[in-house]
């Protein structure tokens, strides 16, 4: 799988790197350090099987980001990573259209599941909120 990783801590993208290529056999095609650099990187925004999102960076958070590149090319398949899985937050990503949500806490148990629902056209979001996945279609 071809991934693209959005995060503002240099250490955390060289770990979930580390991880996807190494324990998950992915290849990590390109890394953006804000929302901004990731939005001039449309060749890679259509080469990317799934793309994790950070969603809290300055400036021009992962939200907002993923709007706009979804503005663009509607069928990339977007992955929060995020430290909050509040119900309303997690609403408001589903409404941006985010394919999928992992909680940074549990990323190494949860993100290999969560790429291959997503790349493969459904959507993962944390167990807490199966109702709020039921109901979407």
């Amino acid at each position: 799988m071809e991934i693209l990783i959005v995060d503002d801590s240099k250490q955390f993208r060289e770990s979930l790197k580390d991880f996807l290529e190494n324990k998950l056999n992915h290849h990590v095609i390109a890394k953006a350090k804000s929302g901004e650099e990731f939005l001039t990187m449309k060749e890679e925004m259509q080469m990317a099987d799934v793309i994790l999102m950070d969603i809290v960076m300055n400036k021009l958070d992962g939200v907002k980001a993923t709007s706009k590149a979804l503005d663009m090319y509607p069928t990339i398949k977007i992955i929060a990573v995020t430290m909050h899985i509040e119900k309303l937050f997690l609403v408001q990503l589903i409404e941006t259209g985010f394919k999928g949500c992992v909680n940074k806490i549990d990323i190494w148990a949860n993100l290999n599941e969560a790429l291959n629902t997503v790349y493969s056209g459904s959507i993962y979001f944390p167990d807490d909120i199966k109702i709020i996945k039921k109901t979407m279609a």
